[in-house]
């Protein structure tokens, strides 16, 4: 039995893994696509490597693009950082109409096969079509309703489905932009400071200055803020912004407005990342196995991480990956090829003595 179990969690995996050609080097994954799959040519993740297979799976597809610029902005003063949370789809309350617990309901909401989740305090919907009303009241109310999926505007249990397109916005107020000229987004945060100057933190040249009497604006994967410096790793969709364009205090929706749609683009600061595009769509893995074995949720965890494909209107997960230059339509989350090797010595040598 054990040697089945090695043979499966370590000599398989560490042998694929040496054959894989896989780019120890991690480049940058972005979640585009999390589908819920009844069957499987492949998985994500599979909790049991001999099962993995079988039934039902999630699948995620991702955008795979090279790294970004790594930034220091220097000599910073009158720092600021704000969250715009969104809603945690797995801690939320979710109204269940099968239960009749729909009846009442008031808002907007996103509902998933008769299970309604309160999205009116976090977003602001636009929408000028809608289907005709479903009654979630009254006798019939809950069987009405118990199917329902997409997003709704509801009142008193009346509810008619959004029809597309519509616009979603993060209610993320009050983020404070007065005497600031660096705007660094980063998920769902936003970093803003007044500073000297910023540069390349590979090749030490200066990419922008105060001087210029602008707002310089990015998107960074990660953020890390001292006393007088902003450490930003893997920026992208580097822009300058003229300052009339901010009041002292915006909102979330205007400032990803300005950096998309206004600010002038400026690749010195940080690569667009159409320009670094690897590829559009690519199937990820939490390992070449797409598996583990350890029976501890692991999958979940993953998942719920990895899985955050911007459906809900949250940021869409961002995150450092692995592929091999000959088959770009597979990209995995984890690969460390000495620890692979270790793995493999260890199991190697462990049965030999235990068998001596």
């Amino acid at each position: 039995v054990a040697l089945v179990y090695l043979t499966v969690a370590i000599y398989m995996p560490s042998t694929r893994a040496f054959k894989s050609g896989i780019d120890p080097t991690p480049v940058m994954c972005t979640t585009t696509r999390a589908l819920n799959k009844d069957n499987c040519e492949w998985g994500s993740c599979g909790e049991w490597c001999l099962s993995k297979t079988s039934g039902a799976c999630i699948q995620i597809y991702v955008n795979l693009r090279s790294n970004g610029s790594n930034l220091i902005f220097q000599n910073c003063t009158n720092s600021a950082n704000k969250t715009c949370y969104g809603i945690d789809q797995d801690r939320a309350d979710k109204a269940r109409c099968i239960n009749d617990e729909c009846k009442n309901l008031t808002g907007t909401f996103n509902c998933t096969a008769g299970q309604c989740l309160n999205i009116t305090d976090a977003f602001e919907c636009i929408f000028h079509n809608s289907d005709a009303p479903v009654k979630c009241s009254g006798r019939r109310g809950k069987i009405n309703c118990m199917d329902i999926s997409g997003l709704y505007s509801c009142s008193r249990g009346t509810c008619r489905k959004i029809r597309t397109p519509y616009n979603c916005d993060r209610r993320c107020v009050d983020i404070p932009t007065r005497n600031k000229n660096v705007v660094v987004l980063s998920g769902d945060k936003v970093y803003l400071s007044q500073c000297q100057n910023a540069i390349n933190a590979e090749t030490l040249e200066e990419v922008w200055n105060e001087s210029s009497e602008n707002v310089a604006m990015t998107s960074c994967y990660f953020i890390k803020h001292t006393s007088d410096r902003v450490d930003a790793v893997d920026c992208i969709n580097g822009s300058t912004l003229e300052h009339n364009m901010l009041s002292d205090l915006t909102n979330f929706t205007y400032l990803s407005h300005l950096h998309v749609s206004v600010a002038t683009p400026v690749p010195e600061i940080a690569p667009p990342d159409v320009d670094l595009t690897i590829s559009n769509e690519s199937k990820l893995m939490i390992n070449l196995e797409g598996c583990v074995n350890t029976l501890m949720d692991e999958c979940k965890e993953f998942l719920k991480d990895f899985g955050r494909d911007g459906s809900d209107h949250n940021a869409r997960a961002r995150f450092p990956c692995f592929y091999s230059p000959g088959k770009k339509d597979i990209v995995v989350a984890r690969f460390d090829l000495e620890v692979t090797y270790r793995q493999f010595v260890f199991a190697s040598v462990v049965p030999s003595v235990l068998f001596v």
